[in-house]
Order: C-alpha cells, then sequence, then structure tokens
C-alpha cells in the first residue's frame, strides 16, 4: 500500500514510511533467521538488528508526522538530530570503558543498555512531541504506550527475568498490537487524503460546488432513472461590475455565498455546481413546480442574504428523451437560454424554458418583489 502510495504520489511522508517500513522488514527478518536458525547466532547481527529497530522507531513516528504536517526545518533538525544521536549512543556503548579489563567488542554488542534505554526514552518524547498534532491523537497516543510497554518488557527479559515466560510471552504479543494500531492511525490517514484528493478533483476549489464534468455526469446519471429531473442556471446580475468596483476578494466572497445558498437549497432533492466563472447551476428531481420553487428560493434569499441579485433559467427534463446521449447538455443548454432570458428582461427573475420555447406558450416569470410569480 505505501509503494502504491508513493508511486502516484510522491510525498516525503510516503518516502518515510517505505524507508521505517523496509529497517522494520529487516530487523523482523534477522530476528526471524536468528530464532528459526537460518543464520548462526551472531552478536554482530543482534546488534545491527536493534539499531534498525531504532532508527525504523524514529522514522516510522516522523512518516505519521508527515501525513498530518509537512516536515519544516524545526521537524527535520530534531528528525536527523535523532537519528544522529541513536548513533552516537550506539558507537558509545561499543567502546571500552576506563575500568575494563576484559573487554572485548563481542561482549559489548551482545548487551546494549544505552540503546535499550534510549529507545524507551522514545516513546514518551514522541507522545509530548508529535502527539498533540496527530490527527487521531488518542489511537497514536495508544500505540505509543504498547510500543513503551513492549519495550519495557524487553529489557525486563534481558537484564532481569531472562526466564520469565510470562514476559516473554508479553514480548511477543505487545509488538503485534502496536503495529495494528499504527496500522489502524495509518490506513485511516490514508483514507483521508484519498478522499480529500478525489473531493478536490470533482469540486471546485472556490466555491467547494461540484466542477461541471462531474456535475455533468451526474445529471446524465439521473436522466437515466427515468424520473423528471429540472436543471436550473444561475447567472450574478452586474457581476463584472462588481469585480471591477470592489475588488476580486469581495467578488469571490459573494460568489461563495451564493454557492452556498444554492448548496443548502438543493441539499437533499437534487445537486448543485459551478458551471464557469459566476455561472452556477443545478438541478432537482421533481416536477416543475419543485423546480421552480427552488429555483425562486435560490433567487430570493440571494436578493436578501447577499448585496447581488441572481437571474435564474430552469428546464425539465421530458421522459421520452431522458435517455437520448447528451441530453443533459441540450437541458443545461436551454436553462442557460432561459436564464438570459431573465437577465435580458429586467434581472433578478426566474423563467422556465418551457414557457418561452413555444411562441403561443406562457412564460412563467418571478418577479423581483413577489415569490408568486406573473404571466408574461
Amino acid at each position: 500500500m505505501s509503494f502504491r502510495l508513493y508511486a502516484r504520489n510522491r510525498r516525503a511522508a510516503f518516502r518515510s514510511l517505505l524507508v521505517s517500513l523496509g529497517f522494520i522488514l529487516v530487523h523482523h527478518s534477522l530476528q526471524l533467521a536468528l530464532s528459526v536458525g537460518l543464520v548462526p547466532v551472531s552478536t554482530i547481527l543482534a546488534f545491527v538488528g536493534k539499531l534498525l529497530q531504532v532508527f525504523a522507531f524514529i522514522v516510522i513516528n516522523f512518516a505519521v508526522f508527515e501525513l498530518y504536517h509537512k516536515k519544516r526545518s524545526r521537524t527535520k533538525l530534531w528528525f536527523y538530530g535523532l537519528l544522529v544521536f541513536g548513533v552516537m549512543i550506539a558507537i558509545a556503548g561499543l567502546l571500552p570503558g576506563s575500568s575494563s579489563q576484559d573487554y572485548t567488542l563481542e561482549a559489548a554488542m551482545s548487551r546494549t543498555p544505552a540503546l535499550d534505554g534510549y529507545l524507551l526514552v522514545l516513546s514518551p518524547l514522541f507522545a509530548l512531541m508529535l502527539a498533540p498534532h496527530v490527527g487521531q491523537r488518542f489511537k497514536y497516543a495508544a500505540s505509543l504506550i504498547v510500543a513503551f510497554a513492549a519495550q519495557l518488557s524487553e529489557i525486563a527479559i534481558g537484564y532481569w527475568e531472562p526466564d520469565s515466560a510470562a514476559l516473554d510471552t508479553l514480548s511477543g504479543l505487545l509488538p503485534v498490537f502496536y503495529y495494528v494500531l499504527l496500522f489502524m492511525v495509518l490506513f485511516e490517514r490514508v483514507v483521508e487524503l484519498l478522499q480529500t484528493a478525489y473531493r478536490s478533483s470533482i469540486t471546485d476549489g472556490l466555491t467547494n460546488l461540484y466542477n461541471r464534468r462531474f456535475f455533468s455526469g451526474q445529471l446524465d446519471r439521473a436522466l437515466r432513472s427515468g424520473k423528471p429531473v429540472g436543471v436550473i442556471f444561475c447567472d450574478i446580475d452586474n457581476f463584472k461590475r462588481l469585480n471591477d468596483t470592489q475588488g476580486h476578494h469581495k467578488a469571490d466572497g459573494v460568489l461563495k455565498q451564493v454557492a452556498a445558498i444554492l448548496m443548502e437549497e438543493t441539499d437533499g432533492i437534487g445537486l448543485s455546481g459551478r458551471y464557469g466563472g459566476e455561472e452556477l447551476v443545478a438541478f432537482v428531481n421533481g416536477p416543475t413546480q419543485t423546480v421552480f420553487q427552488t429555483a425562486e428560493s435560490i433567487r430570493l434569499r440571494t436578493e436578501k442574504e447577499s448585496i447581488v441579485t441572481i437571474s435564474v433559467g430552469f428546464s425539465l427534463s421530458d421522459p421520452d428523451d431522458s435517455t437520448v446521449p447528451g441530453y443533459g447538455e441540450t437541458l443545461l443548454k436551454q436553462a442557460d437560454q432561459a436564464m438570459y432570458h431573465s437577465k435580458t428582461s429586467g434581472k433578478n427573475r426566474v423563467t422556465d424554458y418551457a414557457t418561452i420555447s413555444s411562441r403561443t406558450g406562457q412564460s412563467l416569470i418571478a418577479s423581483p418583489s413577489g415569490g408568486k410569480g406573473v404571466r408574461k
């Protein structure tokens, strides 16, 4: 999973995750090989495995942090400082003491109290330093507690109770619980990142409305159901003047405000999107009256709650044409024409395309002050 994530998105966090998993794999492979006799028991291999365990623990915890935050200069200093300090402790543990008469390198490698103590201290250090900045802080803190307990049991076996069956079982089970908890943290965060990436690919960054491509696809899907669907097309009146006189920041704020109204009014009955510029669209599942009421509610709320007004047009689907390829785009064009009719006949009103498509038909237009609409 980590490799595929890094291959698709070469983020530093995924690279750190891969490196830490590599350390973990080598460390546990060495342990397995030594325990089943695949390789002869060697103090050098045991020492290297312990050092890899320290490196893996440091790297994987910083990888978890990087899944939530970019690694800044201070974080990098801590990261590389802890790695270098681990190497220094390992080297210092191999040096002969001033009073040592029977020093051998093999004996120094067989017992690594400095590295064991360093690994034990890392868990509370990360709990204080990283846990407050990780989204799933309780699960992450629980994993550090389990890691601390696992390291404590290893120290107890190595220095105090080498023949304790209970401690031996505990030291074997706790790492499994640690990896399960850590996997839960990583998996949930990766799912969040993937959902965020997917959401950003189908929505407009400014308004949070669905983008044109996704909206059109969902409209076609709704039409294939055979149920009546109404397309609403909105255009903010005098938006260019607002942009020129009050600036982009103010205009963007107004656009987001109108988009929020559109989302609220179509929630549960349809879908809203940004067609382009100040043009916003929506589709509503329901008969003409439902579509008109939704469109009028959007118009009226915009007039009351913002400093702008909108011209609105809508078009209702024909059940006989719902399965025709490209019919969704046809409905959008019809709603656009109805919106243009609202724009050119006074603005701040709602027009039904069905009533302007025929010369003999009547056009239902919502008056700027009424809400019931007038016949024209």
